[in-house]
């Protein structure tokens, strides 16, 4: 054993929950310079294990002879203390483990990429120090910057890595004359050359966004994302770790990036899904960089171009402060945004109630005088959807169950799960073999319009045709595009198309509506303000309070109300929610066996339906917030006594899933 301090107590990463706990392991001399913080390799029920080391102590704390650690990965200190502190946060708000919270946190160590980074680092040591590249270069005079409309984020800034006092956080719902990428650019130019800041956006072409701006203005940052390849991504992880750069950009995965003297935790769009870990123990992004923010005393920024509900939950709680922009001319700050309503149906006659009326071509016709049209639909595909002519009956699979749909004008019905292709296909419920399109996609719209605009070019974005990058996008050209996929030319749509609204506000979610008006403020975003003649229509039925609140400007009615039926309802954000899905005798005796808190609701478990649910059940809990932790630590200690029992059966526990309802 090492002649000083010779019990490492390690930390496992990936064991089962009920061995979720530190460790204590010999160090011998080869490992003698183990840290905290730093990766072993050590022996654990007869396998090979990573861990992490916590501490070196004089002396074990039991009788027993203690294993040695097998070896010393890296003599690099991957998990400072902080950033430990706040994956063992992570982990007990989300009911998971901690070493599951470690395998999110640590991308697989490269030894070639570590050892190419040392290289690096001790030539930087050799050469003279060059100049700071992280500083931007001075301002124009007289430039008009984004986010000095908003003046509480000089105020947030001045408070930001501050030691004393409290956290600043804060939230900005942005006009759509405003570009993100700008604000946060702002905001970053703004720090102390000495503080980090970190960014975190929902897709990697908003990254790519974001760090061209960074880069016109002389900013120096890292991009840390889960789609570069094992040694590019670990050679950055380390950069960031010895304290290259102040400045990390990158997606879910990079909201444990160990920045240096993080200062500044901004996050664009936290109500996209894409901020959802799918693995266990599925912590959303959000999550992680509250926990940052209190551990690392960091400022935390949230900015979306339409305010979330959970969002507004926790201003109305205080613990976020909204940032209003200055006051302006309406004009100026979004495009004329127009809803097809009643006088304007009636006006056009027939044509009004079509699904493409004349208004909507006099739209796109006018805006491709100025620039590129964006048509955003809400299915990809060319009729996702179909249903008896008569009945109205959804067309779906005899084989698998699964929705009918159409590739092309008169092609057969074929199903998008097994493949089969139905060519005498008769309504069970009326027992006829006419159908029509339930929902238009992305590929018919663009036939319609190429015919209504033969001489305009005209692309697809989303779905089977893949993205459409920025730079991609014609002058004049229109863009026919499903929600998220849009691509933001530099100098802005013209007009926008907003079409099938009522089609994005039926799905079957519980969110739909609010989901639908973020889907659509992302669109109404990318659109030229009115006074440089950018206008909006939205073809759905404009008494429907979600689209009279894109029509309003800075209106909270929309969002008051949806607050208000979820606290009758008792839906999130007014209660906490567990999901508890696996087979159905271990989701049974779960429920059986957990000691929940007392007042907590039980709803199940009942069958899953479906062809791959046989045998699956599912179960709800729900608590007020307030008692939140409660639920969390019940249901923890529930999976670690069945994981001990090594009872039988696959079981999945998740705390506010998003598709709960």
């Amino acid at each position: 054993m090492a002649s000083e301090l010779p019990v490492a107590s390690v930390r496992l990463v990936g064991v089962l929950p009920h061995l979720d706990r530190p460790f204590e392991y010999a160090v011998t001399p080869a490992a003698a310079a183990a840290r905290p913080g730093m990766r072993v390799r050590v022996r654990f029920s007869g396998k090979d294990t990573e861990g992490i080391v916590l501490g070196r102590h004089a002396t074990a704390t039991t009788d027993r002879a203690l294993a040695p650690v097998h070896r010393l990965v890296s003599e690099d200190v991957v998990v400072p203390p902080a950033l430990m502190r706040v994956c063992e946060e992570v982990a007990e708000r989300c009911a998971g483990t901690v070493g599951d919270v470690l395998r999110l946190a640590l991308p697989p160590r490269h030894a070639r990429a570590e050892k190419a980074d040392r290289a690096a680092e001790e030539k930087e040591r050799e050469t003279l120090p060059a100049p700071d590249s992280g500083a931007a270069p001075p301002e124009e005079p007289g430039r008009a910057r984004p986010g000095d409309r908003y003046p509480g984020l000089a105020a947030l800034l001045s408070r930001a890595g501050t030691p004393e006092g409290p956290v600043p956080r804060a939230s900005i719902t942005l006009d759509a004359a405003d570009n993100w990428t700008e604000v946060a650019a702002d905001a970053i130019g703004d720090l102390d050359p000495e503080q980090g800041a970190l960014v975190i956006a929902p897709d990697q072409r908003d990254v790519a966004r974001l760090s061209r701006v960074l880069t016109e203005r002389g900013i120096s940052h890292e991009i840390l994302a889960g789609t570069e390849g094992p040694e590019k991504r670990y050679r950055t992880f380390r950069r960031i770790l010895r304290g290259a750069t102040r400045v990390v950009l990158g997606n879910r995965s990079a909201a444990f990036a160990p920045v240096r003297n993080l200062a500044l935790a901004i996050c664009w769009d936290e109500a996209d899904d894409l901020l959802e870990e799918p693995r266990a123990p599925y912590p959303h992004t959000r999550t992680v960089l509250q926990c940052r923010s209190a551990e690392e005393r960091c400022a935390l920024l949230f900015l979306s171009a339409s305010e979330s509900v959970t969002l507004r939950a926790l201003v109305d709680l205080g613990y976020l402060a909204r940032l209003e922009p200055l006051p302006g001319p309406v004009t100026a700050v979004r495009p004329r945004i127009v809803a097809m309503d009643e006088y304007l149906r009636d006006r056009e006659g027939a044509s009004g109630r079509s699904r493409l009326p004349q208004e909507a071509m006099r739209v796109i016709r006018r805006g491709l005088e100025r620039g590129p049209v964006l048509v955003q639909v809400p299915r990809s595909g060319y009729s996702p959807a179909i249903a008896c002519t008569f009945c109205r009956t959804r067309a779906q699979c005899p084989h698998c169950s699964a929705p009918l749909s159409q590739n092309g004008r008169g092609g057969p019905l074929h199903c998008r799960v097994c493949g089969r292709r139905e060519d005498g296909y008769r309504c069970p419920e009326c027992d006829r073999t006419d159908v029509r399109a339930m929902v238009i996609g992305s590929t018919r719209t663009a036939e319609e319009l190429h015919r209504a605009f033969p001489q305009a070019t005209l692309k697809v974005a989303g779905g089977a045709h893949g993205a459409l990058e920025d730079d991609a996008v014609p002058d004049r050209a229109i863009i026919v595009a499903t929600p998220g996929a849009e691509p933001a030319p530099r100098s802005r749509y013209s007009a926008c198309l907003l079409l099938d609204a009522d089609a994005l506000l039926g799905r079957a979610a519980f969110d739909a509506d609010v989901e639908a008006v973020r889907r659509w403020r992302g669109a109404i975003a990318l659109v030229r303000s009115a006074e440089h003649g950018g206008e909006v229509l939205i073809v759905g039925t404009s008494t429907l309070p979600a689209i009279r609140d894109l029509v309003a400007h800075r209106s909270s009615f929309f969002l008051d109300r949806v607050l208000e039926d979820r606290h009758e309802l008792d839906l999130p954000p007014f209660r906490r929610v567990a999901e508890i899905v696996g087979d159905r005798e271990a989701c049974r005796g779960f429920l059986e066996t957990v000691e929940l808190p007392d007042g907590t609701d039980v709803f199940g478990p009942v069958d899953l339906e479906g062809p791959d649910a046989a045998g699956r059940a599912r179960a709800v809990v729900r608590i007020e917030p307030a008692r939140s932790r409660e639920l969390a630590t019940a249901l923890r200690a529930g999976v670690a006594a069945r994981s001990a029992r090594k009872a039988r059966g696959s079981l999945r526990v998740r705390l506010d899933p998003p598709d709960v309802f």
